[in-house]
């Protein structure tokens, strides 16, 4: 088996020990919450309704980084929906909402993306080179060809390392680094129940710019991609 950390099933039960220490700008999410180095209470409102790695928002609860939810920590991608829903679930947790994805990214103002109203590229990971996947080779998941492929694809960086890459109530990454698996809210062409939202890495699929309304309606959720991750949110 190929060793491919960051997409190996076992990740979320071994990252703590295995993120990289890199001082005050890159630490585990415990570290940050005490610290508070970027300016955001625990829960983005100043109040204690959602857990402290979490960031409050009217009827819901929104994990503050992409999982496994731990700043310094890269994504976790190659997943599917269900993947996603049963990393949350384990955690008392589930998918976001697509409505709830807008909703964090956005901000009570409404803006077109995370952090303003103007696109700025490069400002989240939206502004890595596109390579060119082996479908093929990736469809025979999880063998050790398949992780070496997914790694070898894979151009996302630690959780809140761009550290303007955060929206207004304090949620990182929303737009770019890993495309988000979420509960579809609204409808589109497919209907399928999950869709991706804010694009990954490399930009948006046929070129658009990552914004808070962008959404990859494609592919069901048993898609498996190697730029798809998630996030986890919960009622409050």
């Amino acid at each position: 088996m190929v060793d491919v950390p960051l997409l190996d099933d076992s990740l979320s039960d071994r990252m703590s020990d295995s993120a990289p220490d890199v001082g005050s700008v890159l630490v585990d999410g415990s570290a940050v919450d005490a610290a508070r180095p970027d300016g955001f209470s625990p829960d983005g409102g100043g109040s204690s309704l959602c857990p402290a790695d979490m960031v409050t928002f009217p009827g819901f609860c929104m994990d503050r980084y992409e999982a496994p939810n731990e700043r310094g920590v890269a994504p976790l991608a190659m997943r599917t929906a269900k993947d996603g829903s049963d990393f949350c679930a384990a955690r008392g947790k589930r998918l976001c909402t697509e409505a709830e994805w807008v909703r964090a990214c956005q901000g009570a103002a409404g803006l077109p993306y995370p952090y303003g109203k103007t696109y700025q590229k490069g400002r989240c990971v939206d502004d890595k080179v596109w390579k060119s996947p082996n479908w093929t080779v990736l469809g025979t998941w999880p063998s050790a060809a398949a992780q070496a492929e997914a790694a070898r694809l894979y151009q996302a960086e630690p959780s809140g390392q761009r550290r303007d890459c955060v929206a207004e109530d304090g949620v990182y990454d929303l737009t770019g680094n890993v495309a988000e698996w979420v509960i579809r809210s609204f409808p589109n062409a497919n209907n399928y129940e999950h869709v991706m939202k804010g694009c990954y890495w490399a930009g948006c699929y046929g070129g658009s710019a990552p914004s808070c309304g962008f959404v990859n309606p494609a592919h069901p959720g048993t898609f498996r991609s190697y730029e798809a991750g998630f996030r986890c949110c919960k009622a409050r």
